[in-house]
């Protein structure tokens, strides 16, 4: 029987870039729709938390997720590397943690794993191998992380609060910041927040 896996995430291009993955291995892999199992309809394998833009380690969506009835086990899927954001994704509750460097066999695999009740850790150097992800602002030039980080500015955060939730340091955090603003063509916050409300790094679903 294939394993059934919902994927959480507020932003629905994200969602679907994943899905688009997962449905390469239909024989082994069945997508259920979030809202499906929101709604108590469906009881799901696993639940792939896609941390983009999102709470890496320990944050109370991770541990609601954990905590859902409908809901076998959770699988972190992040672009985070960092040994602390793994322990504390464990701590917390959840049942595997899997870089987004990942393979798309690799992925199947490692869910594969954690429904069948093993903890599973597979951490890569945090850069999308998978091919078919996709991310908003992409078609604008923006690479994952830079987008991530303007999807965290356009939620309000500061630098370190960024740096705080992704596991980053403040110079790592800038760096993001500096290249995507280079390629935007802004200069301030306020612009960057309005060129990403413009071009899809406002969540599509509240946190």
């Amino acid at each position: 029987m294939p394993v059934r896996v919902t994927v959480v995430n507020d932003y629905l291009v994200v969602v679907a870039g994943v899905n688009a993955i997962l449905s390469e291995y239909a024989d082994r892999i069945e997508v259920v729709e979030k809202r499906a199992v929101s709604k108590g309809s469906s009881i799901v394998d696993v639940a792939l938390y896609d941390t983009f833009a999102a709470p890496v380690g320990k944050h109370a969506r991770l541990a609601a997720l954990r905590q859902d009835p409908s809901i076998g086990a959770v699988a972190v899927y992040s672009f985070a590397a960092d040994q602390a954001a793994v322990d504390d994704s464990l701590a917390l509750g959840a049942n595997g943690f899997l870089s987004k460097s990942l393979t798309a066999p690799e992925l199947v695999r490692g869910i594969e794993e954690i429904a069948a009740g093993r903890i599973v850790t597979m951490v890569g150097p945090g850069q999308s191998a998978t091919g078919a992800n996709d991310w908003p602002a992409k078609e604008a030039g923006l690479s994952a992380r830079e987008a991530e980080m303007v999807g965290l500015i356009v939620q309000g955060m500061s630098n370190r609060e960024i740096g705080d939730r992704c596991y980053l340091s403040g110079n790592t955090v800038k760096t993001y910041i500096r290249a995507a603003y280079r390629k935007m063509g802004v200069s301030t916050r306020a612009q960057a927040v309005a060129w990403g409300i413009e071009h899809g790094l406002k969540p599509d679903r509240q946190p």
